[in-house]
């Protein structure tokens, strides 16, 4: 073989090397792109849903009706985490301080993100800064029910009872702040009674007492007494919802009873920590109004005294921010709960 044959097999071969090696590089960037681009795809790792109240409680029992569909939706585990204490607050603070990712969101409450604002005064968290609104999920208005051994069978022979023993007829919750101990204030300030407050950390003792007729009556989530009621223990006389309940048609609303404008229920929703990507709530928000709409979660939903009550992100946040402004008018017109918040305080 001559050297011009030599110089051309060594040209060919150089050639040949470099587009090997071209399409190596370029192979290597078209492979890297699609792993880029997986990368920006939300969710692409497990959700972290703090409930701020034990296992076991009402809002928990709601969570874990709702979680496994909406997994399903957005195709990644939601994993529940229960951060009880202080009402709520400490499952709140937890999600109010993490990275605004949309990896971490909070099924919050009444007390977490509408009373606490107004009740703690020194609250860890901004209840409208710190949190974006994802989804309005359920909601659910107290019951006033009345120990049996009360000789009171409606609203109004309540209040003139009430207002002949002034002061000797006292009121059960779930704890000082709590939603139920605030419509119980609510009721003495409309209705012109003063009554005691009973705050109790358990609902075994505090419906031993309803029972017994140490206490006289309670604001509740009307599953929450059932059995009473069936035991004949408590009697129930008004919801404070603003219509009478698919479930017990015959109960009056307090507001047909006389006192305006009375209207207090629970709720629950979802929030992220503020400065979530909007395109991360819209995805969550996606996700959450097709899992409501699911016949089977609503209808588990109903068997545990909540009404499936679906918001969108902007229409929940201007929800939220009226409960907050409800609330604080609440306990600025009540002498009984500003002194006890006080007394909190010191």
């Amino acid at each position: 073989m001559n050297a011009p044959d030599l110089d051309l097999r060594s040209r060919f071969t150089s050639a040949r090397l470099g587009l090997f090696l071209l399409a190596a590089v370029t192979g290597g960037w078209l492979t890297a792109a699609p792993t880029h681009a997986q990368s920006n795809v939300y969710p692409d790792r497990p959700i972290r849903l703090v409930v701020p109240f034990p296992p076991g409680s009402a809002t928990d029992v709601v969570a874990r009706q709702i979680a496994p569909k909406m997994a399903e939706y957005l195709g990644q585990n939601i994993v529940i985490d229960n951060r009880a204490g202080a009402s709520g607050v400490i499952g709140a603070t937890a999600v109010a301080k993490a990275t605004a990712d949309g990896y971490t969101l909070l099924f919050g409450t009444a007390p977490t993100n509408a009373i606490a604002q107004s009740w703690n005064k020194n609250l860890p968290y901004d209840a409208v800064k710190d949190f974006v609104a994802v989804a309005g999920l359920t909601t659910a208005p107290y019951v006033l029910a009345v120990t049996s051994t009360l000789p009171v069978r409606s609203v109004k022979e309540l209040i003139a009872y009430a207002k002949s023993k002034p002061g000797e007829l006292n009121y059960a919750s779930s704890g000082n702040g709590t939603g139920v101990h605030l419509a119980g204030a609510f009721f003495g300030t409309k209705a012109g009674v003063d009554t005691k407050h009973v705050p109790y950390n358990a609902a075994g003792p505090m419906n031993a007492d309803l029972a017994s007729g140490a206490v006289h009556m309670i604001f509740y989530p009307h599953q929450g007494l059932i059995p009473l009621i069936q035991a004949g223990k408590v009697r129930v006389l008004a919801t404070t919802g603003t219509k009478r309940p698919v479930l017990l048609p015959e109960l009056p609303t307090l507001q047909e009873q006389g006192l305006a404008d009375f209207s207090l229920a629970s709720w629950q929703g979802i929030y992220a920590p503020a400065g979530t990507p909007s395109d991360r709530v819209n995805r969550l928000y996606e996700a959450i109004r097709k899992t409501m709409t699911e016949a089977k979660v609503s209808g588990n939903i109903a068997q545990t005294g909540n009404t499936v009550e679906l918001s969108d992100p902007t229409e929940f946040a201007a929800f939220t921010r009226r409960e907050i402004e409800k609330y604080r008018q609440i306990i600025q017109s009540s002498e009984a709960l500003k002194a006890v918040r006080e007394g909190l305080d010191q």
